[in-house]
């Protein structure tokens, strides 16, 4: 099954999502880029309301890997009580630098989620250095936000090839960047673990402005609705495959 993540700016936000039984909340800051970071009150505020009813996670802001700070503010932001902390590749390289910064925070019992960028991909196969770095999980994005979303950068079968690389390595899988509701149809048969949202979620789908109750519930039903026709199909595959109707 694959589960909606939903990005989140305010506790206001969070009552919202939260309300509409979301898979996982995500915290970050839209107005300060594509990985914003929150305010720490915020994002413990929020910690406090889901109070473990569903997992957390949260952006670190958009530093770059060689930032000598990076450290700090992983380890700050898990100390907020989130149960993700995602990490932004902002470089087209991955640095032996940025792997052991990773691999010393993921030592620490911190679980890293890292977020590429679907503008600086060249080559799936070359992210496995990083897929066999102390990480919990790995995402696909996009940073121009007002520009194509992951659909219109990627082709299917990148991502395709995405999702399955990750999972042979058992990471948390997902995608996300400025996704529509018409994404989710496609995207879901990838078996993503989370399809993100936050554009898409908000009043005249811009993502700088607050999160609308009606845009939420009409993005979750869509998701568990493709979720239970794809359970469906694999059921019934599996029972004419076994050659049994018990």
């Amino acid at each position: 099954m694959t589960g909606m993540l939903a990005s989140v700016a305010s506790l206001e936000e969070a009552r919202i999502v939260l309300k509409q039984r979301v898979d996982i909340i995500d915290l970050k800051d839209p107005k300060l880029g594509a990985l914003g970071a929150l305010d720490q009150r915020i994002i413990s505020s929020v910690v406090q309301l889901v109070n473990n009813l569903i997992p957390t996670s949260a952006t670190i802001g958009d530093i770059k890997p060689n930032d000598i700070e990076l450290s700090e503010r992983i380890i700050m932001t898990a100390n907020s009580g989130v149960s993700f902390i995602k990490v932004g590749l902002f470089d087209k390289n991955i640095s032996e630098n940025f792997i052991k910064i990773i691999n010393q925070c993921g030592s620490e019992n911190i679980n890293i989620i890292i977020v590429l960028f679907a503008e600086d991909i060249e080559n799936i196969d070359l992210l496995e250095s990083l897929m066999k770095s102390n990480i919990r999980g790995i995402m696909l994005d996009t940073k121009d936000k007002s520009s194509r979303n992951l659909c219109s950068l990627l082709k299917y079968r990148t991502l395709d090839r995405f999702i399955k690389l990750a999972k042979s390595y058992n990471l948390i899988t997902g995608l996300a960047g400025s996704l529509k509701i018409e994404d989710i149809d496609k995207l879901i048969q990838l078996k993503p673990d989370y399809l993100g949202f936050r554009g898409a979620l908000c009043s005249n789908k811009d993502r700088v402005k607050s999160i609308d109750n009606i845009a939420v519930k009409k993005i979750r039903d869509t998701i568990s609705r493709k979720n239970a026709i794809n359970y469906k199909n694999i059921t019934n595959t599996e029972v004419i495959a076994s050659g049994s109707v018990a």
